[in-house]
């Protein structure tokens, strides 16, 4: 049912007519909270790391740093922009999946170190990544025991010691080195003088719902890197927690976290079992805006869309917002979301449900309650589609929920053609 109306200051409407009028509909990131989120989670990290072996002195960092993970395109949401911000504010390091997405961040004069996730066994000198290489910011993971001697003729063709972290499968089974390759790979480091151990790492399964398994791997790693701690760099980093194990608990911090979902404020209310105490809550940072085009009133028993998977209860206003699953919203929400319509006056919002199946490029959703008899000062009202209200029923959040998938889909279905504009808020 529609709810409101309601009044939302924190979340006033964009006004689409200062806007260009052929722009159907755009995103906006907040940068602004997106670098407050940073804020938060660096503010959960503490000095006092609980686990080190006894044969790694700590590290000289007063606290844990911070890996700001940005992989395809920052969640389909612009990496360049976000990666200049969360440099400056404060990342001490970036990371990625594919060699594309790192040199994306070059071309866009991203001078922070890159943490490459891939297994990349090749680069040369007319690669663009060759600069951030030779600078030894480019640091590769290794997944596996031959992918060592590759990175190893790849550090002495660029003169270098190539930075390399091993990525240790505490049992997520998606690549990385298996207990026995990690010894194996330790114990040739002698035969490779053009590598260097930086880091090693593990990534958690299910440390959003179940959090005995996260323990369970962390055990796993904490024995493995104690087993060779005599094999390790004094000076390597150890990191296991990404955004949920993060928000976890700071026994999962280590040397080094990689937040992703988390600094774009998601992952936080959907986590199971306990998080740290009295961490601050994050702000979401993404808004998908969009107008009504077109109103009409249909009477009552009208069927709604392709396949007629919707009649009216009653005489009803509908109302036609052009966006649609070729935009990346979910056909999956067919008859089950809702959008914020803001009324013309504008202090008033209301969720209107969306009726019917989900088009291409148009969404049907009900005005009725919205609006007096005169339907049509409801065109170009301005409609969040997706809102930035952690409180709204159209929060990325309960839109995955709804949709039956996660935030980190609904954030990467998002069309390159939906316009990203950057605000400060």
């Amino acid at each position: 049912m529609i709810n409101g109306p309601a009044a939302f200051p924190a979340h006033s409407p964009v006004r689409v007519e200062a806007l260009n009028m052929h722009e159907l509909s755009w995103l906006e990131i907040n940068l602004a909270a997106l670098e407050r989120n940073l804020g938060v989670l660096r503010g959960l990290l503490t000095g006092d790391r609980p686990y080190r072996p006894d044969a790694l002195p700590p590290r000289d960092a007063a606290r844990p740093l911070l890996c700001a993970t940005v992989k395809k395109d920052a969640y389909g949401l612009g990496a360049p922009p976000i990666a200049h911000r969360l440099a400056k504010a404060g990342a001490d390091m970036l990371a990625v999946y594919g060699p594309a997405e790192a040199e994306d961040l070059v071309k866009a004069a991203v001078t922070c170190p890159i943490l490459l996730y891939m297994p990349l066994r090749r680069l040369s000198r007319t690669d663009l990544l060759y600069r951030h290489a030779v600078a030894e910011k480019l640091h590769l993971t290794i997944h596996d025991a031959r992918q060592i001697a590759d990175v190893n003729d790849i550090g002495q063709t660029f003169g270098i010691r190539m930075p390399v972290h091993l990525y240790l499968d505490t049992g997520m089974s998606r690549g990385g080195l298996s207990a026995e390759q990690f010894a194996q790979v330790l114990a040739s480091m002698d035969a490779w003088p053009h590598v260097r151990i930086a880091g090693v790492y593990s990534h958690l399964a299910s440390a959003d719902a179940d959090p005995d398994f996260a323990y369970e791997q962390q055990e796993r790693f904490e024995q493995a890197v104690a087993d060779h701690a005599q094999r390790l760099p004094r000076d390597v980093m150890l990191h296991i927690a990404a955004s949920y194990a993060v928000l976890r608990d700071q026994r999962f911090h280590l040397d080094m976290v990689r937040p992703g979902l988390a600094l774009f404020g998601y992952g936080q209310q959907t986590m199971q079992g306990p998080v740290i105490a009295d961490a601050p809550q994050l702000e979401h940072t993404v808004a998908w805006r969009s107008r009504i085009v077109h109103v009409q009133r249909y009477k009552r028993r009208s069927p709604v869309g392709y396949g007629s998977t919707h009649k009216l209860k009653r005489e009803s206003v509908l109302g036609v917002v052009p966006i649609g699953y070729g935009d990346g919203y979910p056909l999956a929400l067919s008859n089950k979301a809702s959008v914020r319509v803001h009324h013309p006056d504008g202090q008033r919002v209301f969720d209107c449900r969306v009726l019917g199946s989900i088009n291409m490029d148009q969404i049907t959703v009900d005005l009725t309650d919205a609006m007096g008899e005169d339907e049509t000062s409801f065109l170009d009202a301005p409609v969040d589609v997706i809102s930035d209200d952690p409180a709204a029923p159209n929060s990325v959040p309960a839109l995955a929920a709804l949709a039956k998938c996660h935030a980190y889909e609904i954030l990467c279905r998002l069309s390159p053609n939906l316009p990203r504009r950057q605000i400060n808020r």
